[in-house]
């Protein structure tokens, strides 16, 4: 049986019994989930660890599933799979209150430098207006990434009491009222021109990991550079646009 069909049969049976074959089968989603962050720079958290956490969103998932909703269990899951491998970061302070002020240094930096020099800051011009070395430059890169593609996976309180991602309750874009859509649609424009002027390398990078959503060591084997890197470029690929719509 395929895990669409496993996670059918334990809703309608709940024989706990099959979970063992469940998890084993989409054990490959969480360790995607999971290899789309670089985890280099955390001197607590490992690879295993947010593995472990992707399980126990992946079991949260299978709980609080109902097929009646019409959405497949890997969509449903692939929420709470990434929102509890982000509550883990949280938790270990690689995403925290005192990490967007740094970011928000980081952009404000960027776009002053940017605005002086007349063309985007290389890492030892943005390191030596901070006052950081480029160790700590790349590390806040990270933390910006991780940030800038987890702002929906905050937990919340639902009717019931108990918890949910905020990105359970985004409303459909076809909801949306005509003032929003304008400003929405605007975001889009922007966005794109943004993205359209970067270089091609960086314009590839963000294709393959937000389009194609690949992992960054899969993107790493694409364009032969080690995944550090395609780290790396990701990251101040994100801070850019970022900092361009702002």
């Amino acid at each position: 049986m395929n895990g669409e069909s496993l996670v059918k049969k334990f809703v309608q049976s709940r024989n706990q019994s099959l979970k063992d074959a469940i998890v084993k089968s989409y054990a490959p989603l969480v360790k995607h989930v999971v290899g789309r962050f670089n985890l280099s720079y955390s001197k607590t958290l490992s690879p295993d660890d947010l593995y472990q956490a992707g399980i126990f969103g992946l079991l949260t998932a299978l709980e609080r599933y109902k097929p009646e909703i019409g959405t497949p269990f890997k969509s449903f899951a692939y929420k709470r799979i990434h929102g509890e491998v982000v509550d883990t970061l949280r938790k270990e302070g690689m995403i925290g209150r005192d990490k967007y002020e740094q970011i928000k240094k980081l952009e404000n930096t960027t776009r002053s430098l940017t605005a002086a020099l007349g063309y985007e800051p290389s890492a030892s011009e943005i390191c030596g207006s901070m006052g950081i070395t480029e160790d700590q430059y790349y590390a806040l890169l990270g933390t910006a990434q991780m940030v800038y593609t987890t702002s929906l996976n905050r937990k919340i309180s639902d009717d019931e009491g108990e918890f949910i991602y905020r990105i359970e309750t985004v409303r459909d874009e076809d909801a949306v009222s005509p003032e929003e859509s304008t400003v929405l649609d605007d975001l889009k424009r922007n966005l794109k021109t943004a993205i359209n002027n970067l270089p091609e390398r960086q314009k590839l990078i963000m294709a393959l990991y937000f389009y194609e959503e690949l992992t960054l060591a899969d993107i790493a084997k694409i364009l032969d550079l080690t995944e550090a890197r395609i780290s790396q470029i990701l990251n101040k690929t994100l801070v850019e646009i970022r900092t361009n719509l702002d």
